[in-house]
């Protein structure tokens, strides 16, 4: 039973290191932190021989802050697959950093989840200007 496990496992390993992701565009390079500008992730899936990947499943996820509008993305005709993300508003108690988004691609799995994956760090900066609220407690509440 042992040896089965290790053979189905096996399998999926070999199939995992038969596809590539990459990143083939991000815009902008650098973005604000300021919980609203988008930023478009481009990938591209290619099998072993180079070539493009139709139909794969991607998962991603961002790790440090923000949100994807989809966390799921199949890859078209040419293997390529757009994400777009929206960093956090950074804060005094949060401030720009650098984020990380992991991408797993979850069809070349059969057994296992042993995935083709890969990782972008998406370069934030603290925004130009931020919002700050003229008003007090007193103007919220009265005197």
């Amino acid at each position: 039973m042992l040896a089965i496990v290790a053979l189905l496992a096996g399998y999926d390993a070999y199939r995992a290191t038969q596809y590539r992701i990459a990143l083939l565009s991000m815009d902008p390079q650098r973005a604000p932190a300021d919980g609203q500008s988008p930023v478009a992730l481009r990938f591209k899936v290619t099998d072993a021989s180079g070539q493009p990947a139709k139909g794969h499943s991607l998962y991603a996820l961002p790790k440090g802050g923000g949100i994807l509008s989809a966390s799921r993305v199949v890859t078209d005709e040419a293997g390529e697959a757009l994400y777009t993300y929206y960093p956090y508003k950074a804060s005094d108690l949060q401030p720009a950093k650098d984020v990380q988004i992991k991408v797993i691609d979850e069809s070349n799995s059969v057994f296992n989840e042993i995935n083709a994956k890969t990782t972008v760090t998406v370069p934030l900066v603290q925004p130009e200007r931020s919002a700050k609220s003229n008003h007090n407690l007193d103007d919220i509440f009265g005197e």
